[in-house]
């Protein structure tokens, strides 16, 4: 078995992150067409780092042909790159040290000559072959050294790339505000230098939104990709941008605009190669599971099976997840045939293991102890949940101590993105005044692709740092409207003994005992689609409904409470074990309607005002430690909340609807009667505490909650 540490850093899933563009097929076509040029030698050279991991041969073909045609052009990149063949070979029969030790020389060479290296080079395959050794470490650190290297050169492509990669580190360890701050600099870059890539780091910015729990976000990006792709004319990738949006349009309820999508994504698949066609459908089988069309799944199934055996797919690759046993797990549980479904999974989690892919270790390791304990197996359950906190815990871990601080990152994009509205308020006021002095229509034209850039780069930022809906206004009108929200639920949080602990701490210590515990709270509330307002000190506030009212989102709070009492608690015990101070803390939840809008001109901040607000802080005030504590209107609208079991994990159900699902792959059922749902039980337990004197409201009564 895989030892903790490769599973922490192995994370093989060697996914490019990105078709980056088109498919084999099309670039097949272009070979065809192509004569004995040095573009050739390029595109042989992609076509064989984008083949390797597949069940064909013809890389090597391809890189004979490109050191052949290079020695007749006496073209020194090619020439330079004479050890590909023997660098993928070590990379395809699991030598992932030499192909590293190949590699690394080979694009120092092409550096030396001045190759602006893009996606079908040995710069950006080397962070696939770092993948499949388990090396994030080592690729975090290369692409950082890279990237100071290309930086104030002309190789932008090189310069896109590493930041790209970069991304990716960052993706794998689930800190998505410093992955979006990559990619989104990768674009920046390849929008100038290649435009034909950019539209795949649009794609993957909305990768990153829909695995961090926005699938809002996640779908403006993905539909302009989409558009992008299609003048592209890049099928294989609208399909499969296809796909998450119909992914994504379920976790939102809306079934009719996902199965369109899914449609859509269908009348693409012919393009497929056997690789692409197999992932897509292990994606689209489980979206039909979660819907109830088992019919549709099992043919579906039919077909994967058939694929994967005759492509040899493997279970990850570059490109992409391809779950054949988990998708045979999830059918034959609902068929009714656990011992079938059972030996399934453990193969899904034996592979996995092998393979030392933390995610679907992690997925496959919460679904085992699930099933383990519908079948009263209750030791061994435990012994498989304890496995996979350790595991997740440790993430979390290696996430805190090596992120780039996500609050600063939005810090930076705010300030940058009121930069860029100043900019172009300036740039629309000097087009004025051009159009009325002169009449030159190439100054006016460059004039207007400025304003259209900034435009374009400052809607992206803003959207990055506030609601959609503020940001729209503030884009348009420079300023916003506070809004009326007729049911908002607000939490509020405080440390008690931070004025002892601060007495027995450094101002070093005690800013990053804070700095751990919110960037912790960010986490848990992002898993949630809460809204953060603002910290205070040593208090944290934070509110849902402020967007789209849906069911559940009241429960959501609640159980993001119960999440931040749960990591103080651990985070207590291992501060206390180390002799260091710790922190215990009071919750306080009220609901009800608030006022929201921004204050301020510089460094604006979205904040929310209302006698709720006031009676949020008592309800925390009024709290004890280590317990959560709501109003009789929070309590209300929650008391009757149901916990449905599923297969893969549970989601709480609120007067019969269902909400956005907390486990890792982030996709909630159709309906509250999915037929993943087998039991029904209380998502909470509510201790009734009758009137309690609160600050300045008199007697409230108040309730604390836990778990159910």
């Amino acid at each position: 078995m895989a030892t903790l540490r490769s599973l922490l850093l192995g994370c093989v899933l060697a996914m490019s992150l990105g078709s980056h563009a088109g498919s084999t097929d099309s670039l097949r076509e272009r070979l065809n067409r192509m004569g004995n040029t040095s573009e050739r030698v390029d595109l042989l050279v992609d076509l064989s780092l984008r083949t390797v991991d597949g069940g064909s041969d013809e890389f090597h073909a391809w890189c004979q042909e490109a050191q052949q045609l290079s020695r007749k052009l006496r073209y020194a990149p090619g020439l330079a790159m004479a050890d590909l063949e023997q660098a993928l070979t070590a990379f395809r029969t699991g030598d992932q040290e030499e192909a590293i030790r190949l590699l690394e020389p080979m694009i120092l060479r092409l550096d030396s000559l001045g190759f602006d290296q893009g996606f079908g080079a040995p710069l950006a395959f080397l962070r696939v072959v770092q993948n499949a050794a388990g090396k994030q470490q080592d690729r975090y650190d290369y692409y950082t050294a890279a990237l100071h290297r290309y930086e104030g050169t002309e190789l932008n492509q090189s310069l896109a790339m590493c930041h790209h990669a970069i991304a990716g580190y960052y993706y794998r360890t689930r800190q998505y505000g410093a992955a979006v701050e990559h990619y989104m600099k990768a674009r920046a870059i390849l929008q100038e230098a290649n435009p034909g890539d950019a539209p795949n780091e649009t794609m993957v910015i909305g990768w990153c939104y829909e695995d961090w729990g926005n699938p809002q976000r996640a779908i403006v990006l993905l539909r302009e990709a989409l558009e992008d792709h299609k003048r592209l004319n890049d099928q294989a990738t609208v399909s499969e941008i296809h796909l998450h949006l119909a992914n994504d349009e379920l976790a939102l309820g809306d079934t009719t605009a996902a199965l369109q999508d899914f449609d859509r994504s269908r009348a693409q698949w012919h393009v497929l190669d056997d690789a692409n066609a197999a992932i897509f459908r292990s994606r689209y089988i489980q979206a039909m599971l979660r819907m109830g069309r088992m019919e549709e799944a099992e043919l579906e199934l039919i077909t994967l099976r058939d694929l994967v055996r005759r492509a040899q797919v493997p279970l990850t690759s570059n490109h992409g997840t391809c779950e054949v046993d988990y998708c045979g797990y999830l059918f034959h549980q609902l068929r009714g045939e656990p011992v079938l479904a059972d030996s399934l999974l453990a193969e899904a989690l034996r592979e996995a293991l092998r393979l030392s892919d933390l995610p679907l270790v992690l997925k496959y390791r919460k679904a085992f102890a699930t099933r383990l304990g519908l079948k009263g197996d209750h030791e061994s359950a435990l012994r498989e949940a304890s496995m996979y906190i350790h595991l997740n815990d440790s993430l979390l871990a290696i996430t805190n101590a090596e992120a780039v601080a996500a609050y600063e990152s939005q810090v930076k994009e705010r300030d940058a993105a009121l930069e860029i509205q100043r900019q172009h308020h300036r740039v629309k006021r000097q087009r004025i005044l051009l159009i009325a002095a002169i009449s030159g229509a190439l100054l006016l034209s460059a004039l207007a692709w400025s304003v259209h850039r900034g435009k374009k780069r400052s809607d992206e930022l803003l959207l990055n740092i506030l609601p959609a809906e503020v940001a729209r206004e503030l884009k348009n009108t420079g300023s916003s409207e506070a809004r009326h929200i007729e049911q908002a639920t607000i939490l509020f949080t405080d440390f008690q003994g931070f004025t002892e602990a601060s007495e027995r701490l450094t101002p070093q210590e005690l800013v990053e005992e804070l700095d751990t515990c919110f960037k912790a709270f960010d986490a848990i509330i992002t898993t949630r689609g809460i809204e953060k307002i603002k910290t205070i000190g040593d208090a944290y506030m934070a509110a849902g409904g402020l967007q789209r009212q849906r069911p559940g989102t009241v429960a959501e709070v609640v159980h993001a409470a119960l999440d931040m009492q749960d990591f103080m608690r651990t985070r207590k015990a291992e501060r206390t074990a180390k002799g260091r101070p710790a922190f215990d803390m009071r919750v306080g939840i009220h609901t009800g309607p608030v006022v929201a809008g921004i204050v301020g001109v510089k460094k604006f901040q979205y904040d929310i005002w209302g006698d709720t607000v006031n009676t949020a802080n008592r309800m925390e005030s009024s709290g004890e430690v280590g317990r959560v504590n709501i109003s009789e209107a929070t309590y209300a609208l929650v008391k009757d909340a149901k916990k449905v079991r599923e297969v893969n994990g549970e989601w709480p159900i609120v007067n019969g609807g269902s909400i956005h699902s907390p486990t890792p792959d982030h996709h909630s059922p159709a309906t509250a009667h999915s037929p993943f749902t087998n039991s029904h039980s209380p998502a909470f337990v509510f201790t009734p505490r009758g009137r309690i004197s609160a600050k300045g409201k008199g007697e409230l009564e108040m309730y604390f909650v836990e778990r159910g």
